[in-house]
């Protein structure tokens, strides 16, 4: 069982450097950034990372017991990220490809709430699940989600002038 959990372990990682590079490549303004047929596999990508990350969860083979009220807190904070990755993308929905910095809702105290509900949700859910080896790697996600934050900062700031007043006026 142990081996399964290094198998996942593995694919996650993978996934998280193939993401990584592709927002590189976007950053670049390289023309594989563009390209439908990649976006598209870099969909499949996060399919794939998320789906191995979670079974890193259930086959984590160091299973550590705390006390339930820990247990339901890191299920709460598991919770408010999914939640928090939910809104933040409902209210993108429309807003694509329009040429203005949302600045309304959730975006106007959190510049990337997404990607604070992704570090709320890999230390939530293993948490919950007792899963000690996956909630430490989160420490190795939320260096990727970092990373891929900086890179779209640095790009929003080419393409928006008022991006760095935005930044003063919210968080994360």
């Amino acid at each position: 069982m142990d081996s399964v959990f290094y198998i996942f372990s593995g694919v996650c990682l993978g996934c998280f450097i193939l993401r990584t590079v592709f927002n590189i490549l976007i950053y670049r303004e390289h023309r594989w950034a563009k390209n439908k047929m990649v976006y598209r596999g870099i969909l499949v990508v996060m399919f794939v990372l998320w789906a191995s990350w979670f079974q890193m969860n259930f086959f984590d083979p160091l299973i550590i017991h705390i006390p339930n009220l820990i247990r339901y807190f890191g299920l709460g904070v598991f919770i408010a990220g999914v939640v928090l990755f939910i809104l933040s993308h409902l209210q993108l929905k429309g807003f694509e490809g329009k040429g203005f910095l949302v600045r309304k809702g959730i975006y106007s105290k959190i510049r990337n709430p997404m990607y604070l509900g992704f570090i709320l949700w890999v230390f939530g859910f293993p948490l919950f699940m007792q899963a000690f080896i996956t909630f430490l790697s989160g420490g190795i996600w939320v260096a990727f989600f970092v990373g891929w934050q900086h890179l779209e900062e640095m790009e929003l700031e080419k393409k928006y002038p008022e991006y760095n007043e935005y930044i003063k006026n919210t968080w994360f």
